[in-house]
């Protein structure tokens, strides 16, 4: 059976590879190269292979939003109130919604939000409240696990 061009078979180096980098990404070739029994060289052969073929889409530093003064996570579920690219545009538009995504159920949208106190989530409802019929917040009050290694075999 031949398998959908959407998905690719990571041999068990790559795989390897993988689970280092996700570890540290900032781990440099060589020190790969002893995890995983490869040369420096091989080691970055596949991982520019990996990130030409989009399974390594990037490299993100981890910021706290807390430290940075902004101590408070919400998901906003909304549910639209006209186009769906009508709330994606107003929901772009605020720096506070780190991600936005489309999903089945009950909302359309999820957002995640974070924002320096409750005045400032208000702030961010009432900017998106005209894009949106119905608006339910969820404010996390703490974080069991959070960025948990996609499985790569």
């Amino acid at each position: 059976m031949e398998q959908s061009p959407r998905f690719r078979n990571l041999d068990a180096l790559d795989s390897a590879i993988l689970r280092e980098l996700q570890r540290d990404a900032r781990k440099s070739y060589a020190d790969i190269g002893k995890a995983v029994a490869l040369s420096a060289t091989s080691v970055a052969e596949r991982i520019h292979r990996l990130e030409h073929e989009g399974v390594i889409e990037g490299y993100q530093v981890k910021l706290s939003a807390a430290k940075l003064g902004y101590p408070v996570t919400a998901f906003i579920l909304a549910r639209p109130n006209g186009p769906d690219v009508r709330f994606i545009k107003v929901a772009r538009e605020r720096s506070e919604i780190l991600a936005c995504y489309r999903v089945t159920g009950e909302f359309s949208f999820i957002a995640h939000a974070v924002v320096r106190d409750v005045t400032h989530l208000e702030a961010l409802l009432n900017h998106l409240e005209p894009a949106a019929v119905h608006i339910v917040t969820l404010v996390v009050l703490s974080t069991s696990f959070d960025s948990g290694p996609v499985d790569v075999g």
